[in-house]
């Protein structure tokens, strides 16, 4: 089996996460690989569940 595609993103943190979102949105074929969770740790544990738990007190 045959797979193309225009771009492969190379880490999904929030600027590979970002870059592949614009790219897709212009119509092209993305492709996105990381070893780690996609955005970043913050969204995970980092900033985002503080934030949630912090106004939710």
């Amino acid at each position: 089996m045959t797979t193309s595609t225009d771009v492969i993103v190379i880490g999904l943190g929030p600027g590979g996460e970002d870059a592949a979102g614009r790219l897709a949105e212009a119509g092209l074929e993305v492709v996105g690989v990381d070893d780690r969770l996609v955005g970043g740790e913050c969204p995970y544990w980092g900033c985002v569940p503080s934030k949630m738990m912090i106004r939710a007190a």
